[in-house]
């Protein structure tokens, strides 16, 4: 049994944000655990790796799913919808949105 870390290239390219992530935590997260990098629609992830040396010497760590049908939903636009007002409805499950509003989450 095998643990990764799912995520979309988005995230994977937040790797490159000054100061957000410690190069030891992605080295632990990627060699220790390794990632499965969803494509997102305007993301190139094995260009953003080819131009990381810290990502290109891991990429054996590193499996890329394209997706056959575009998923435009992620973790960044709900936040976004709920930081806004905008309803959530039918992008994630309603026990979900329940959770949110009763921890009063992204407002």
């Amino acid at each position: 049994l095998q643990f990764k870390l799912v995520c979309g290239a988005d995230l994977l390219e937040s790797f490159a944000v000054p100061n957000l992530w410690a190069t030891d935590d992605i080295e632990t997260i990627v060699k220790d655990f390794g990632l499965v990098v969803l494509m997102r629609a305007g993301s190139n992830p094995r260009q953003f790796i080819d131009q990381s040396p810290q990502l290109t010497r891991l990429q054996d760590f590193i499996d890329i799913v394209d997706e056959p049908i575009p998923n435009v939903i992620s973790a960044t636009l709900v936040r976004d919808y709920l930081k806004s007002g905008k309803s959530v409805k039918y992008l994630i499950p309603d026990p979900v949105i329940d959770y949110i509003r009763m921890h009063a989450l992204y407002v």
